[in-house]
């Protein structure tokens, strides 16, 4: 049993979704092992029950991976990191580090399961690279000794690399050797191989890159990915595991046959996955993303992206009534995620995921939306639960002047902006032919 009592909210009877779950974020920034059990511990407390750890990114590796030290004694520290967001941030100067021993993780993984959580590993490739070629620079694109100079330690920044994992067989190996201690390790039948915003310039710019390309009969750079996420989908499937992907695992039309998609750029990539047999867990960024601003207010801290209230994550519609059966039908779960550049204590961990996130359970268990005054109604009372567990909750009025950050820039995005751009970016993926 869980050493939180359940919190109150409206969660009777069977829960709508199978998949209820959290991603956390712990490579932008690491948290130490007892945060891991009481997120655990709030977790279960919420009647959700999958905790997707994001364990590698640009920014740091957090899992030990005995074959590879030098996966977390370089990857693993990194001398500074990003202050705000956008052109006007700064460093820090303040060095980052820290990664988990498998010991340490199988005993989260059973902690959490005697909390009736699951813990889904993700090990993100191709893209999101930096930390991998920090500590081993012949898996990037080109020689050596340039990789080297590119990625001398982890990024500082925040964003978008353009470094991704060259597509030898050496590589694939490497990356096959790496799961197979994920598996050791976590229990989960499913295992996540991220697949997200991997940017294809250097690839095609790469003479041996686009040699490998035509030797294998792939039409471009979207089909490579597609090759190089089913080559550690098949080793994973020989492991008795199943993966689970960002939608942009569908481009290039060759997923895994039984991937779980995860789909986070709006409904485009939920459409297509359902449509071509993949089960399906949503996860759409301006309905779950609990990084995102709260408000207008200008003493949000670091406001980035768009405005995710308390009442937006209340109206979150996961299946609607007009949702074509096929996604009906593949729809296994929800999930909230909680990217953590600018979340760098567990007290700004608190302030963005709650009070969201009782919203978001009480969605993810009764699959629909809530009717905001009834909730409202309930809302002081589960207030009140969350300051008794001592969770340092984002007020409803906004910020307390210790929970701000005056002179830290962000960037916030209008959501029509938004919407315009996941258009843009899921447009391949809106024609099933």
């Amino acid at each position: 049993m869980s050493s939180i009592d359940r919190a109150p909210l409206e969660l009777d009877g069977e829960p709508r979704f199978a998949w209820r779950g959290v991603m956390l974020d712990v490579a932008r920034r690491f948290r130490p092992m007892p945060d891991l059990l009481r997120f655990v511990d709030l977790l279960a407390a919420h009647g959700l029950n999958v905790l997707q750890l994001h364990l590698t990114d640009d920014q740091g590796w957090r899992f030990e991976v005995r074959r590879y030290p030098r996966l977390t004694e370089a990857g693993g520290r990194r001398s500074e990191s990003q202050l705000g967001h956008g052109p006007s941030a700064t460093g820090d100067g303040v060095p980052h580090e820290g990664w988990y021993t498998q010991r340490e993780l199988r005993e989260l993984v059973q902690y959490a399961a005697a909390r009736g959580i699951r813990i889904v590993p993700e090990i993100d490739v191709p893209g999101h690279a930096c930390a991998v070629l920090a500590a081993y620079p012949e898996y990037g694109v080109g020689e050596v000794e340039a990789v080297r100079a590119r990625v001398p330690e982890p990024w500082t920044r925040f964003g978008i690399s353009d470094e991704v994992l060259n597509v030898e067989e050496e590589t694939v190996r490497f990356v096959c050797d790496v799961f197979d201690e994920v598996c050791d390790v976590f229990d989960s039948e499913v295992v996540g191989i991220g697949g997200d915003e991997a940017q294809k310039r250097r690839w095609h710019e790469d003479p041996r890159t686009q040699d490998l390309l035509a030797e294998r009969g792939l039409a471009d750079e979207a089909e490579l990915q597609a090759w190089f996420l089913g080559r550690i989908a098949s080793h994973l499937a020989e492991r008795g595991r199943r993966v689970v992907g960002w939608d942009e695992m569908l481009e290039g039309r060759r997923p895994a046959p039984d991937a779980v998609v995860a789909s986070w750029r709006g409904s485009v990539g939920a459409g297509l996955a359902a449509r071509l047999g993949h089960d399906v867990v949503l996860c759409p960024d301006l309905w779950t993303y609990l990084d995102y601003r709260q408000s207008d207010d200008p003493e949000e801290p670091i406001p980035v992206g768009t405005v995710l209230s308390l009442r937006d994550a209340a109206s979150f519609d996961p299946v609607p009534d007009d949702a074509p059966a096929a996604l009906r039908d593949r729809v296994v779960g929800v999930q909230a995620n909680v990217w953590t550049e600018h979340l760098d204590s567990r007290e700004r961990l608190d302030y963005a995921v709650f009070p969201r996130l009782g919203a978001f359970a009480e969605v993810a268990w009764n699959g629909g939306p809530l009717d905001w005054a009834e909730f409202g109604s309930r809302l002081p009372g589960y207030l009140a639960w969350l300051e008794a567990q001592g969770v340092d909750f984002r007020p409803l009025g906004g910020p307390r002047p210790d929970q701000q950050r005056p002179g830290v820039p962000g960037v916030p995005r209008r959501r029509a902006d938004r919407i315009a751009q996941l258009a843009r970016l899921t447009a391949d993926l809106a024609d099933p032919a």
